[in-house]
């Protein structure tokens, strides 16, 4: 008897959205995984909507958006959709035709049709847009620390006189760091903002009532750093190790110098950690840790969108763990 093929995942509706820029190479090793256990998905960009990819979202008498979203080729029935993995969108593109007011209503118009897709029932976000947003410092610091992790003493101020003091209460030893993306550009040349080290000299620097400055009690005793990633109910860790006679604070400076071993967290901080997700509102994170000499980990930071392809040691576990919540459809094992 002959043997049936089985069919392409590209003969049945995808069940999964995905939702980045056209060149993500992390994002290609979950959907190489997809692939492989055959689970049909379509990866799109918000920069082809409007231009490139059509949406219909009829509103049902039930409450229900029905409907699709496709381009020329391929799309999704909303009624299929289980999934939305939201990496790294772009900017919605629009024709250069249009004057700069045009081009503002427009992009507004077309980010709040997107939202349809947020009040389909039974979808999973990893993670939801708003949620991504929302996952600022002063708000997962305090929710870190509601979520019974340990923070280092911070302050956000634009007073420089506040600064002097809480230097003081900190030993001595503090670094800065900014509120958001460390992505900077200037002057056409693209850069990076780096955790750096406060001297004395610069405590009250009157620069600092220029605008809002995040400072943070340094570490002085860091044995290694930890990049702990949260998918769902998972925990995966690697333990970031600096070589010999690194003293600098922010490991990304010098990062191909580092080494990386799959490490097991603490219960409590893995604990901590998966409540402080959900707290949050996120099913996926990427959470970055201090690790000192009695062994406690001080959160530092909690990246709702993190890389995580270039850790050797965790990328198939975390490969694994994200097309898992994708193909069920739910955070939870």
């Amino acid at each position: 008897m002959a043997v049936r093929p089985r069919p392409s995942t590209r003969d049945r509706p995808p069940r999964v959205l995905v939702v980045t820029h056209a060149l993500d190479p992390t994002a290609d090793f979950v959907l190489r995984e997809l692939n492989e256990r055959r689970v049909p998905f379509w990866r799109t960009d918000l920069a082809d909507f409007p231009t490139r990819t059509t949406l219909r979202a009829e509103l049902e008498v039930d409450g229900r958006w029905v409907g699709s979203l496709r381009d020329s080729v391929r799309g999704i029935d909303l009624s299929e959709l289980r999934a939305v993995w939201w990496r790294k969108p772009t900017g919605h593109e629009l024709p250069a035709t249009m004057s700069g007011p045009e081009r503002r209503f427009a992009r507004g118009q077309a980010k709040r049709a997107v939202t349809a897709l947020g009040a389909l029932p039974g979808v999973l976000w990893v993670n939801r847009p708003q949620a991504n947003v929302d996952c600022t410092k002063p708000v997962h610091l305090a929710a870190a620390v509601a979520s019974g992790l340990h923070v280092p003493e911070t302050l956000i101020t634009n007073d420089p006189a506040a600064v002097p003091p809480f230097a003081r209460r900190c030993g001595g030893r503090i670094v800065t760091k900014v509120l958001g993306g460390i992505v900077h550009t200037e002057n056409g040349t693209r850069g990076q903002l780096y955790t750096r080290r406060v001297p004395e000299e610069q405590w009250d620097d009157p620069r600092i009532a220029l605008t809002a400055h995040l400072f943070q009690r340094e570490i002085t005793d860091r044995v290694y750093e930890v990049r702990a990633t949260v998918v769902g109910d998972r925990v995966l860790a690697a333990a970031i190790h600096a070589p010999a006679g690194h003293t600098r604070p922010d490991w990304r400076q010098d990062s191909d110098a580092f080494t990386h071993t799959a490490i097991r967290l603490p219960t409590p901080t893995e604990d901590g950690a998966r409540v402080l997700t959900r707290r949050l509102g996120l099913v996926f994170a990427a959470l970055d840790f201090l690790v000192d000499a009695r062994g406690t980990h001080h959160l530092v930071d909690v990246n709702a969108g993190g890389q995580w392809a270039w850790i050797e040691p965790t990328r198939a576990p975390i490969t694994h763990a994200i097309a898992d919540v994708l193909q069920k459809g739910t955070a939870r094992s």
